[in-house]
């Protein structure tokens, strides 16, 4: 029988380019207030279940998944490695910007192809790349920690392609999946397809 490898996800807690709809990317930006209280959050449910014992923790070198981490990493013990190829995708020029202010400086760019990967960022990280990336760093930890319980610390735009691969959504159907701030996803992989266990939990928060 195949040694099972379970993988949980955690987006970081929330930030105040989150809270003011600013596209982040590779900006270090840190945790605000409620992010904090978030990470906090997460890590004692983390810290009180007995369901998954958690070898160790991978986390994005971005401030924001490594402060989440780090809060996670204190209350169960574990080591912290970071891997810069969990990071978001780079955002280019479109970096702390809203929306709106996307939409002014390049006019019908959001409009075109954006659930495909298809958006063209400027400076940026194309949508191939950035589905490759996610489809190498879940890889990675597989083939690094076969067998052994992994906790991923990471971005909602990186987890999303991770998972929708695995999932073998076709790339038209990204963003159709949702990561909330210190969400829980859990994959497990074994001898046969990988298998969604939970997907976007957010009950930690709820109380």
């Amino acid at each position: 029988m195949a040694e099972i490898t379970t993988v949980l996800m955690v987006r970081h807690g929330q930030t105040e380019w989150n809270s003011n709809g600013r596209w982040q990317g590779h900006a270090d930006v840190p945790l605000d207030q409620t992010g904090r209280e978030q990470a906090a959050a997460i890590a004692r449910r983390l810290a009180k279940q007995t369901e998954w014992a958690i070898d160790t923790i991978i986390s994005s070198d971005l401030h924001r998944a490594k402060e989440t981490a780090s809060t996670i990493g204190k209350a169960i013990n574990r080591p912290l490695i970071l891997d810069p190829i969990w990071r978001e995708r780079d955002m280019g020029d479109f970096s702390g910007l809203t929306r709106e202010q996307i939409r002014a400086a390049y006019p019908g760019v959001l409009e075109a192809e954006r659930k495909v990967l298809g958006l063209i960022i400027p400076n940026g990280e194309t949508g191939d790349h950035f589905w490759g990336r996610g489809a190498e760093a879940i890889a990675k930890v597989i083939r690094e920690h076969a067998g052994k319980t992994v906790l991923v610390v990471s971005h909602g735009g990186i987890l999303h392609v991770t998972v929708a691969g695995l999932l073998g959504m076709p790339r038209k159907h990204f963003g159709r999946l949702r990561f909330g701030n210190t969400s829980l996803s859990i994959m497990l992989f074994g001898e046969n397809q990988p298998r969604l266990h939970l997907l976007n939990d957010t009950s930690h928060l709820q109380s």
